[in-house]
């Protein structure tokens, strides 16, 4: 374990790919169930983003593409860390799609907490 309880690494694997946490590759699970029922187009892993300038590079969880809806970046979040602030503020005035901040609940349910209108 590190300082913010991550998990092991093979504990975090889904579909050939190491997710930064639980949390965050349960989500994947669910979006790849969003996908096989239609709900979604499609979903992209950590898609890079500059947010203002290249040097305030920024890798969302997800970009996501709903079906009939705007597409949307999610972020999943557990702890809340000093340059993960400085991002929130960096997307409000810069970044280019709604940003979706989900927080896991239980085992299986997540919650979006909070969207960053850009």
């Amino acid at each position: 374990m590190n300082k913010f309880n991550t998990s092991p690494a093979e504990d975090r694997r889904y579909l050939g790919r190491t997710f930064g946490s639980k949390a965050e590759m349960r989500y994947a699970h669910l979006l790849e169930w969003w996908v096989s029922e239609g709900i979604l187009h499609t979903y992209i892993c950590q898609p890079s983003t500059w947010l203002g300038v290249p040097e305030n590079t920024f890798k969302p969880d997800f970009l996501v593409v709903p079906v009939g809806a705007t597409p949307h970046f999610v972020e999943v979040k557990g702890m809340e860390t000093g340059p993960w602030k400085r991002n929130k503020k960096l997307w409000a005035k810069y970044g280019r799609l709604p940003l979706h901040i989900v927080k896991a609940r239980g085992a299986e349910k997540f919650e979006t907490v909070e969207v960053i209108e850009p």
